[in-house]
């Protein structure tokens, strides 16, 4: 899947150019369980479509906002400094 492949890339290109490396690692595990949780739970609960799809898309839409929540991290760390 090359969107997978491409949001990991830019996770590991963020924990390589971070400067907090163990801050950023922090955030960006905390928004993926988070965010994961959020777009698996709900659909199981409800019976709501087919729980591999939803579960692909969540491991999607969790590595974007780890990416993100990573990107922001380090945007205010450079502003900080």
């Amino acid at each position: 899947m090359p969107l997978g492949i491409l949001l990991l890339i830019a996770a590991i290109y963020l924990l390589v150019k971070s400067p907090r490396k163990p801050q950023t690692l922090s955030r960006m595990l905390i928004a993926f369980v988070i965010t994961l949780l959020l777009c698996i739970i709900p659909p199981a609960i409800l019976r709501i479509g087919d729980p591999q799809a939803w579960g692909k898309l969540g491991g999607l839409v969790a590595l974007l906002m780890a990416v993100i929540f990573g990107w922001w991290h380090l945007r205010s760390v450079k502003r900080a400094s």
